[in-house]
């Protein structure tokens, strides 16, 4: 017990000392200081506990993406470029992460822009096959647009059947598309089909084809758009996609008569390229 007393005296005058209590002052110091210096570098470098918001750069051009972003310290990426109608190169369509999401200053903004068109190989006519409408609205997906040059009588094949097309004023055939032929987007193609010389007509099926595509097929197609319903907010008709159409495609109707169509700003589910076409995988590009 006297032993145990001596030592915890001896402790007790230890801790007291000077040198015990400058040494420990020294080191708590040391550990302030570099939990300090530590918050402070995380701070300086990695902006550690702060965020910004990402901005809406989506319809901006990319270089005014790039100058705005600047302000936050953003860096942008490009991960796809999509040819659109009618608008030029550059635009930003989608981004991520999406607008108004915190992140912290300097990260890298992933952006899918505008690009120019590229040319696009026809897919084989096949004469037995493909009817005019349902050939049209499978080049409508690469922004090719068709109309009716001339029906021509033909009694052995079936209505609206394709014989060939004009494109720039060049008669192409089935021959010529069979070996390759290329267009581009927005390029007008002008067929000559076979009819049973009657005043009937079959309704072309416009599911899934924007609108203005649609338009300009029903127009050549001696009928008319009549009532348009919108499904939903339509930021723009002319982009928009045909969900439902009446008379339904397939349908007889006479020469000039009108189809009501009705309208949504994103595609109807099960619009795939190509849909309800036979694929021809070894032809397209």
């Amino acid at each position: 017990m006297e032993n145990l007393k001596a030592f915890a005296k001896e402790v007790g005058l230890f801790l007291s000392s000077g040198i015990f209590l400058k040494n420990f002052a020294m080191i708590l110091g040391v550990v302030i200081g570099f939990v300090l210096l530590s918050n402070w570098f995380l701070g300086c470098f990695t902006n550690h506990g702060e965020s910004v918001q990402v901005d809406d750069f989506t319809g901006m051009d990319l270089s005014d993406a790039k100058r705005q972003g600047r302000d936050k310290d953003f860096a942008f990426e490009v991960l796809d470029s999509v040819w659109k109608e009618g608008k030029p190169s550059g635009i930003i369509l989608n981004q991520t992460p999406k607008p108004l999401a915190r992140v912290k200053e300097g990260r890298k903004i992933y952006v899918t822009v505008t690009g120019e068109p590229e040319s696009y190989r026809l897919p084989d006519i096949k004469l037995s096959a493909y009817e005019f409408d349902r050939y049209a609205k499978r080049i409508a997906n690469f922004g090719v647009k068709s109309r009716v040059k001339e029906r021509v009588y033909d009694r052995k094949q079936a209505e609206g059947s394709i014989l060939y097309f004009y494109h720039n004023g060049k008669k192409i055939t089935e021959r010529e598309v069979k070996s390759g032929y290329y267009v581009m987007p927005g390029d007008v193609l002008e067929f000559v089909v076979t009819e049973q010389l009657s005043n009937e007509l079959q309704v072309p099926d416009l599911v899934c084809m924007n609108y203005s595509a649609a338009e300009f097929l029903v127009s050549s197609s001696n009928l008319i758009i009549g009532t348009v319903n919108e499904e939903g907010d339509i930021s723009s008709q002319a982009t928009a996609y045909v969900s439902r159409q009446d008379p339904a495609a397939g349908q007889p109707v006479q020469m000039g008569g009108q189809i009501t169509v009705w309208l949504s700003q994103a595609p109807p589910p099960g619009c795939d390229e190509g849909q309800d076409i036979p694929a021809d995988d070894s032809n397209d590009q």
